[in-house]
């Protein structure tokens, strides 16, 4: 028979758990309590991340919303500006050449009647005559609202230009270099201060410097303005569009005097 010593038996047994419970206590539960807490700790940051995460999403959804709704609403007033100046000049341009054209065709009998000159040799004269008769004639009946529209409508070309053509704004900024920030403005009818105001800030954003404006008013522009800056000169008046239209009032008259002849 084997001759068992349980003495020493329960001896190692006790000494085992021992060492097994001081283990759990001074190694293993510390080291678990560690990464528990560690744990709880990767938990709280990754809460605090999808929170951050959605609050950020929040946020910028928010800003995207602003500016897509500040966009399409800048569209829709550049649009209809756009459509309104569009349309304000396609009258415009439509009811003088009729108006021009209506006059034409009254001067011609006048005159047809009272001369036998041959219209060719005084085709200059005749065109002067016609185009001071419609200047005459237009600068009763042109409304207040024609002459605003071109005043605005010269403001928008000067804040387009340094969108279209920032060569010449630069070039015109370097010839205002040394000289007297001034603009030349004539106009048929007193500016009111709004639009003084708008030219001043139109003008003094394109020169990049504090301008002055020179208003002088001249009655034969009939409706809108005439301004200069430096070597620069924009004529948008109704005079300045009548001028335009003479190369095709000469060209009627060709037309005329040719069926005339046959």
């Amino acid at each position: 028979m084997l001759d068992i010593d349980w003495v020493t038996i329960l001896f190692e047994i006790l000494n085992f758990v021992i060492l097994t419970v001081i283990l759990y206590f001074l190694a293993f539960k510390p080291i678990v309590r560690q990464f528990e807490e560690r744990a709880r700790e990767k938990e709280r940051l990754m809460d605090e991340m999808v929170r951050d995460r959605e609050e950020a999403a929040r946020y910028l959804a928010e800003i995207e919303a602003r500016l897509n709704n500040l966009d399409a609403e800048i569209q829709k007033i550049t649009d209809e500006a756009y459509e309104y100046n569009k349309n304000l000049q396609a009258e415009l341009l439509s009811a003088t050449q009729e108006e021009a054209e209506r006059i034409l065709q009254d001067a011609l009998l006048d005159i047809r009647k009272k001369q036998s000159v041959d219209l060719k040799q005084n085709q200059s004269q005749l065109v002067d005559a016609i185009l001071s008769i419609s200047t005459h004639t237009l600068r009763q009946v042109t409304p207040l609202a024609v002459h605003d529209a071109l005043i605005e409508e010269l403001t928008k070309k000067i804040w387009d230009l340094g969108k279209t053509n920032m060569m010449q704004v630069q070039s015109l900024r370097e010839s205002l270099e040394g000289r007297a920030p001034v603009v030349s403005v004539i106009t048929p009818l007193p500016l009111n201060s709004q639009q003084e105001l708008n030219l001043v800030r139109t003008f003094s954003a394109l020169a990049d410097k504090d301008i002055d404006l020179d208003i002088a008013t001249d009655e034969n522009l009939i409706a809108g303005i005439k301004i200069r800056i430096a070597d620069m000169i924009i004529d948008n008046s109704l005079a300045a569009h009548l001028d335009a239209m003479r190369g095709e009032v000469e060209q009627s008259l060709d037309q005329i005097d040719i069926k005339h002849d046959d």
